[in-house]
C-alpha cells in the first residue's frame, strides 16, 4: 500500500484569487479616481507593474471564464463576464499585434489596469453566482419601455427621436441610476473592506 495520499481532482481546492492585491497593483497604475492626468509610474517601476498586471490577469481571466461557465447560458453577467475576458485576452495580445511597440507605456499599463479592475468586479459577481444584477435588470426594464413605448420611438420630420417627454422612461431611468449608484457604492466598500484605495 502507498503511503501517498491519494485525492481526487474534483476534492482539490483551489485558492480564491487575491481581489485585494491586484486591485492595489492597477490603483498603483490608475492612480485615484483612474484620472487620465494622474501622474502614473515610468521606468522600471512602470514595467514591473505592467508584467504583474499581465500576470494578474492571466491568472484572473481564466477564474472569471470558469465561474462564468457555471452560470446558464442566458445570465447576463455570464455574458458580460466572458466579453470581459475576451478583451482581457485582447489586451494581452496587444504588443504582439500592434505595429508601435505597446510594452513599457503608460497607455498599455492602464489599459491592462483598467480591464484587471473589470475582471476583479466581474468574478465578485460569477463567483456568487448571482445571473442578473440589480443594475442590469433595471437597465433591461428601461430598454424594454423605451422599445415598445410610442412617445420613446416617436420620431420627427428628420427621422431622428423627437425626444417627446415621457414619465415612465424618466421613472425607470432613476431607478437604474439609482442601481448603478447602490453597485458602485457596494464595490467600493468591498475595496475599503479589503484595504484597497478606490
Amino acid at each position: 500500500m502507498s503511503a501517498k495520499l491519494q485525492t481526487s481532482p474534483d476534492t482539490t481546492a483551489l485558492a480564491p484569487p487575491d481581489l485585494a492585491t491586484m486591485r492595489e497593483t492597477a490603483h498603483r497604475v490608475l492612480g485615484p479616481d483612474s484620472a487620465p492626468d494622474a501622474v502614473p509610474p515610468a521606468g522600471e517601476e512602470l514595467d514591473t507593474l505592467t508584467a504583474a498586471l499581465r500576470g494578474h490577469i492571466e491568472l484572473l481571466a481564466p477564474e472569471v471564464e470558469r465561474a462564468a461557465g457555471q452560470l446558464p447560458e442566458n445570465a447576463p453577467t455570464r455574458s458580460s463576464a466572458l466579453a470581459c475576458v475576451g478583451e482581457a485576452s485582447g489586451k494581452l495580445r496587444a504588443p504582439e499585434l500592434s505595429s508601435a511597440p505597446l510594452s513599457g507605456t503608460v497607455m498599455y499599463a492602464r489599459r491592462l489596469a483598467r480591464v484587471l479592475a473589470a475582471l476583479c468586479d466581474h468574478y465578485e459577481i460569477v463567483s456568487a453566482g448571482i445571473e442578473v444584477t440589480s443594475m442590469q435588470r433595471a437597465f433591461v426594464r428601461l430598454a424594454d419601455h423605451c422599445l415598445g413605448c410610442a412617445t420613446c420611438r416617436a420620431v420627427g420630420d428628420k427621422g431622428w427621436n423627437a425626444g417627446l417627454p415621457c414619465e415612465e422612461e424618466s421613472r425607470l431611468y432613476e431607478v437604474y441610476r439609482a442601481a448603478r449608484a447602490r453597485a458602485s457604492a457596494a464595490r467600493l466598500a468591498r475595496r475599503h473592506a479589503a484595504g484597497v484605495p478606490a
